[in-house]
């Protein structure tokens, strides 16, 4: 690497949300892992979009913003549960 990267860049952590104004960043960064966690079910289980939906019971444009990481204002108790509704 270059000393003028490397004078850019600066690694901080291993979280990803310390570096951005987020309140909680370990809650952020487990639901992160979760979203992670659906993606890759739904991809596994080779479900269309729509019908990733309606079996976790939300509509396709909310899916699609949890897909794109537009996330923050979803609990990270109702991602365990459409988590579960996979299982």
């Amino acid at each position: 690497m270059n000393a003028e990267l490397e004078n850019i860049l600066e690694i901080t952590s291993s979280n990803v949300y310390e570096g951005i104004e987020v309140n909680d960043t370990s809650e952020m960064q487990r639901k992160s892992q979760i979203v992670k966690d659906l993606i890759k079910i739904i991809n596994a289980k080779q479900l269309a979009p729509e019908a990733a939906a309606q079996l976790l019971e939300v509509d396709l444009a909310h899916l699609l913003r949890i897909k794109r990481g537009q996330f923050r204002e979803i609990s990270e108790t109702k991602l365990l549960e459409m988590m579960s509704k996979l299982n």
